[in-house]
């Protein structure tokens, strides 16, 4: 919040650590931005808000672009460039850059065009020379106070560790791959320069050589090295420093080498780092690798690790290729046998599984021709995230076979991308070296499906039929309950409901109280019917949003509306930050309120007494963000992840004037995902409060749409007397209305069936009937379609009055000829209306 100005400096610009330190030592009267206290409002604001921000942020202000930022951003700077860039004009500061970031800024000034880059490379000069860095930062308008565009806002995020880092594993992991399948020394030098071809920027080249068996001389194998040719002196001198560094780890050493890709690297690489081969096998190194050290990042630990976890990748691959010439002898010997074996079978070497042998019979099993040379995952990327390679790792790593009469596997067997379901018998042998160690395994396997599927196809048949049909006949039950439930649930509601309006009708001061007690409850187990039913129609796809532009002030206003009683009850502080006009989304006006209204009464129940709860709205990019505020009961953190889910509730008070059925959250997360929107919730905790968030796409509109003013009062409809038909087995509901009808002027006859209503009807000359429709004997409708059909009578217009309100019984009672349709417990205003006519 800006504070009041008092003093040439600002009071405003009291605290934001360092950097607001430095603002208040600057005589910014020098400066284009003027003196403090002529800045702009929206200036001071937007630099007090910075300063007391703990995400990195920086301003640039006016046609010079003169910067300003805030203590988080510091560290982003390194050294070389703060405490100068304080005030100074952006193109100066960032000159560097200048071709990247300039057309983003001038979007913003000119154009008032935000953007958001995720990951952007952006090199800076930081720490005395030009570093690789990746940002993720987001460029915003800031007006002044005739809305122009006089500013820009910068908040970022350096990411440079995690986006090395996660180049760094994609180029082990590629390593890992392309050197899996190597079966000789020269495979995998060719296999060490496609890895890491993709790898400059982390290395601007690899040299790998291994000594000469005979001469022990290093030879330099295929690699990634510098364009220049290497003189054998400094061969020499590698050499010595990776046997110096055989005891001790990396050794780093100057060069001066230009790197292959001039594209990627402008400046010469002038370090390398030598790494030593360790095999486990051999009595000394095979040979070493030396790596082209960047000019643009830093060495430090996680660099270190990588070369680390580089030559120990290929290390283990020289031990494999040491290993497999020891035992090569005995290789052919087996591969001769099993090629020849009657049963369908492979053998995989290494701990990526690599095919070194596939007999016919296994090749016509998987419906592969190429395995051998390939890793496992290569061979069936489809069995890749199952089960299956988890199995060949623990025969690998624990040496335990591994059988199984039945096991399922989803295979692509004809290599054209087609998964087909196949059961299989196989085991897996593990295969030792002469001193015991598990360097690979034997596969011996057999396709059993025909003879699975022969056996289980008639039990399985029967089995899917059975449970087609009780989970059909659940799911009508379960319509034909929740229908049930609305209508047998409003039924009581509707006598108490009318009761309570005939007794207001009477003023009788000695029950004003209880009158109010009784109505608020009905009021809320209506609430409480409806939610349940909405529930039902979401979940089926039933509800249907009457969508139109609507300005958000006519949402909250109606939400509060709905929400005032309980909030007046609990006598809760209600404040409401809304735009009158503006902030327009594409909606169905009534759900709209009725998720702000869920958010209110949740808001009301778990906030004591005398509480605060606070509502706004404003646009936040395409998007018009509610806020729902309380200083209540608040989340525990194990509770805000399910908040959402139906039938969840908070811990409840002694105090909570209203429960619930869990249902009020779930609805507002429905109705807000219906209309593309979301909804998230944020709390410190136990009594600490919560804050409900509801996002909802925005409109543009050219004009603001007009927002009806708050209702003051509802008005009785006037009316002329009619004469009326009541029907309704539930008597009390029936004895209720009619007295009611009665007060207002109208002439009543009353009937608890549809038999009893036609014979009245004999002498009865009726104006309207209000029928229920759920009535023995003959039901609503069929009442309805008798009295419509009698010759030469009069028909009255028919209102149906039911507990029954989902949208095949509003259908239903249009087509048996009702002309309203209303919903147990409702307003007597309605009622009268309908009868009016009106």
């Amino acid at each position: 919040m800006v504070l009041t100005e008092s003093g040439g400096r600002g009071a405003w610009l009291l605290g934001g650590g360092e950097s607001g330190a430095l603002m208040r030592s600057i005589d910014w009267a020098r400066t284009p931005l003027g003196p403090v206290h002529q800045w702009p409002t929206s200036l001071k604001t937007m630099v007090s808000v910075m300063l007391h921000s703990r995400h990195p942020m920086f301003l640039w202000w006016g046609p010079e672009l003169i910067q300003l930022y805030n203590d988080a951003y510091l560290p982003s700077f390194g050294k070389g460039k703060h405490p100068a860039a304080m005030g100074q004009p952006g193109r100066e500061c960032w000159a560097e850059i200048w071709p990247i970031i300039g057309p983003q800024i001038d979007d913003v000034m000119s154009r008032d065009k935000a953007s958001w880059n995720e990951d952007q490379l952006v090199p800076i000069l930081r720490n005395g020379r030009l570093e690789e860095l990746y940002w993720t930062y987001g460029y915003s308008s800031v007006y002044d106070e005739q809305g122009r565009v006089s500013g820009t806002l910068v908040v970022c995020t350096e990411t440079t560790v995690r986006v090395v880092a996660e180049r760094r594993l994609r180029t082990l992991q590629a390593l890992s791959e392309k050197t899996s399948s190597a079966a000789t020394t020269e495979m995998l030098g060719q296999a060490i320069d496609d890895a890491l071809k993709e790898a400059l920027r982390d290395l601007p080249f690899a040299l790998f050589f291994l000594y000469d068996r005979k001469t022990g001389e290093p030879r330099l194998a295929p690699s990634a090295g510098p364009q220049q040719a290497l003189d054998s002196a400094f061969v020499a001198q590698l050499a010595a420093k990776a046997r110096e560094a055989a005891g001790g780890g990396l050794v780093r050493l100057p060069v001066s080498f230009t790197a292959p890709n001039p594209n990627e690297w402008l400046e010469p690489v002038t370090e390398a780092f030598v790494a030593p081969l360790r095999t486990l096998a051999a009595k000394a190194e095979p040979g070493f690798l030396v790596f082209g050290l960047s000019p643009r990042l830093p060495f430090d630990a996680a660099y270190q690790r990588y070369l680390a976890q580089l030559a120990e990748n290929i290390a283990r691959v020289c031990s494999r290729l040491e290993a497999a010439r020891a035992r090569g002898a005995a290789d052919a010997e087996r591969h001769n046998f099993l090629m020849q074996a009657p049963m369908a079978t492979a053998v995989l070497i290494g701990p990526d599984h690599v095919f070194t042998l596939a007999n016919p019979l296994y090749c016509a099993l998987v419906g592969r021709t190429d395995l051998v040379g390939k890793s496992y995952a290569q061979a069936f990327p489809e069995l890749v995230g199952t089960e299956l390679p988890g199995v060949l790792d623990r025969v690998y790593q624990k040496g335990e076979p591994f059988g199984t009469q039945e096991y399922p596997v989803a295979l692509d067997l004809r290599g054209q991308g087609t998964i087909e379901n196949r059961i299989f018998k196989f085991n897996l042998e593990p295969l030792r070296d002469l001193s015991g160690q598990v360097y690979g395994m034997m596969a011996v396997a057999s396709d059993i499906t025909a003879e699975v599927e022969s056996r289980v196809l008639k039990g399985a048949r029967i089995e899917r039929e059975r449970l087609l049909t009780d989970l059909q006949a659940a799911s009508r039950a379960k319509d034909e309950f929740l229908a049930m439930l609305g209508h047998e649930l409003r039924n009581p509601l509707a006598p108490i409901a009318t009761a309570v309006q005939l007794m207001k009708q009477r003023d009788d001061p000695r029950s004003q109280r209880e009158l109010l007690i009784v109505e608020r409850q009905v009021a809320h187990l209506g609430r409480l019917v409806d939610d349940l039913l909405d529930v039902s129609r979401i979940a089926r796809g039933k509800i249907e949003l009457k969508k139109r532009p609507v300005e958000v002030s006519e949402i909250v206003l109606e939400a509060v509306e709905i929400a005032s009683p309980l909030l007046e009850q609990r006598s809760h502080a209600l404040e409401v930050q809304v735009p009158r006009t503006g902030l327009v989304v594409d909606g169905d006006p009534m759900r709209l309120a009725q998720v702000i209204a869920n958010l209110l009464t949740n808001a009301a129940n778990y906030t004591p007494s005398h509480g605060r709860i606070v509502v706004t709205a404003a646009r936040a990019g395409s998007q018009a963000v509610i806020r729902v505020i309380d200083n209540g009961m608040g989340i525990p953190p194990e509770l805000l992840p399910t908040i959402f889910d139906l039938f969840v509730q908070g811990r409840r008070t002694i105090d909570r004037g209203e429960g619930g059925l869990g249902l009020g959250l779930a609805l507002v997360k429905n109705l807000a995902s219906l209309h593309g929107g979301t909804v998230e919730v944020k709390s410190a905790g136990l009594d600490r409060g919560s804050e409900f968030i509801v996002r909802l796409p925005c409109l543009d509109t050219a004009a603001p749409l007009a927002v009806p003013a708050p209702a003051l009062e509802r008005r009785m409809p006037k009316q002329r007397n009619q004469r009326v038909l009541v029907v309704d087995d539930n008597l009390d509901a029936a004895e209720m209305l009619s007295e009611l009808l009665r007060a207002a002027g109208h002439e009543v006859v009353t009937a608890n069936d549809g038999i009893h209503a036609l014979s009245l009807l004999e002498e009865f000359d009726a104006d309207v009937g209000v029928l229920d429709l759920g009535l023995p004997i003959i039901d609503g409708f069929e009442l309805a379609r008798r009295i419509l059909r009698r010759d030469g009578k009069k028909l009255p217009r028919l209102i149906a009055l039911t507990g029954y309100g989902q949208a095949q019984d509003i259908a239903r009672s249009k087509a048996a000829g009702f002309e309203a349709h209303l919903v147990k417990p409702v307003d007597l205003a309605l009622v009268l209306k309908a009868i009016d006519g009106a």
